[in-house]
């Protein structure tokens, strides 16, 4: 790492060698400030689009999560409503009527509102899942777009 110094900024004349000249100073091939606001720039441009992919990146675990939860509660749903259906038909049985006419409605009508709860419950996570996506594409053309103004501030700063 020695070599970094002299190759940067040259080498003073001594008594057995010449002066040599760096990449940066006045006999450099580089002005320095604009180099370094090149490579800031740089750094910038990769910042904003590093981040955005990381957001996008998050927004698609945090989709892919709420998809999961959304089919667990639909399952429990449905499960806590076999119960009811079946606690339901035991207390018609137990009151001695038959699974016709207005108990027949009752059950009936009960699946049907289990069934309503379940998909309901299934379709809100869908749509969470939907905005946490859209979020995450959002992000990221947002960070195209900082990090296209980014190139364009750096460059003007430069040239």
């Amino acid at each position: 790492m020695a070599f970094l110094a002299p190759l940067a900024f040259g080498t003073a004349a001594t008594a057995t060698t010449a002066a040599t000249a760096g990449l940066f100073g006045s006999a450099g091939a580089f002005a320095l400030a604009p180099t370094l606001a090149t490579v800031g720039t740089g750094l910038s441009v990769l910042g904003s689009i590093k981040a955005g992919q990381a957001t996008a990146d998050a927004a698609d675990y945090n989709a892919q999560t709420s998809m999961i939860e959304a089919q667990v509660e639909e399952t429990r749903r449905r499960n806590q409503a076999k119960q009811q259906m079946g606690a339901l038909r035991a207390s018609i049985a137990k009151s001695g009527a038959t699974s016709e006419g207005t108990p027949l409605l009752a059950i009936t009508e009960s699946a049907a509102n289990a069934e309503i709860d379940a998909l309901n419950a299934q379709w809100s996570g869908s749509r969470q899942a939907q905005a946490m996506l859209m979020r995450g594409k959002a992000a990221k053309t947002e960070s195209y777009l900082r990090a296209g103004t980014s190139l364009m501030s750096g460059l003007s700063r430069v040239m």
